[in-house]
C-alpha cells in the first residue's frame, strides 16, 4: 500500500515540474488565475513538483533496501509505540509552534487575511481530526 502512494508522489511530482518547466516558457498567464508575482507561478509548481519527486523516491529506495531483519523489527510492538510515542510529542510541539508562529506572523503584519484564515482553518482541521481519532481510538481500546 505504502509503495503505491510512493511511486503516486513521484508521478504526481514528474507532472507539476513538467507542469512548472511548461508554464516557465509560455507564461503563467494562460492559467487566467490573477497571482500576484506571475513570474514565481512556474518556480513554485516546479519547486513543488521536485519535492514530491525527491520525498517519494527517497522513500521507494528505502524500502526497497530493507533487509528481512528490518522489517521484522519495524513491525515489533515495541518500536511502533516507541514510533507513535514520538510522532505525538512531535505533534503537540507543532502545534505550539504552528499557533504561535501564525499569530506572531499575523501581529507583525506578514500575512494577510487570506493566508492567516486558511492557516488557521488547516489548523482547526488537524485539532478536530486530532479529536476524532482520539474518540474513536478511545471507542475501540
Amino acid at each position: 500500500m505504502g509503495n503505491n502512494i510512493n511511486w503516486s508522489l513521484v508521478i504526481l511530482g514528474a507532472i507539476l515540474t513538467l507542469v512548472g518547466i511548461y508554464l516557465g516558457f509560455v507564461g503563467a498567464e494562460i492559467l487566467n488565475i490573477p497571482f500576484v508575482r506571475m513570474d514565481l507561478v512556474p518556480i513554485a509548481i516546479g519547486f513543488c513538483g521536485v519535492l514530491l519527486v525527491v520525498s517519494g523516491g527517497s522513500a521507494i529506495l528505502y524500502e526497497k533496501g530493507k533487509t528481512r531483519e528490518q522489517l521484522i523489527m519495524e513491525n515489533d510492538e515495541r518500536n511502533i509505540t516507541i514510533n507513535q510515542h514520538a510522532k505525538s510529542k512531535a505533534f503537540d510541539l507543532m502545534t505550539v509552534l504552528f499557533s504561535f508562529a501564525l499569530l506572531a506572523l499575523a501581529l507583525f503584519g506578514y500575512m494577510n487575511k487570506v493566508s492567516f484564515f486558511t492557516l488557521t482553518g488547516i489548523f482547526l482541521l488537524s485539532q478536530i481530526y486530532f479529536g476524532y481519532q482520539f474518540l474513536m481510538s478511545n471507542k475501540t481500546m
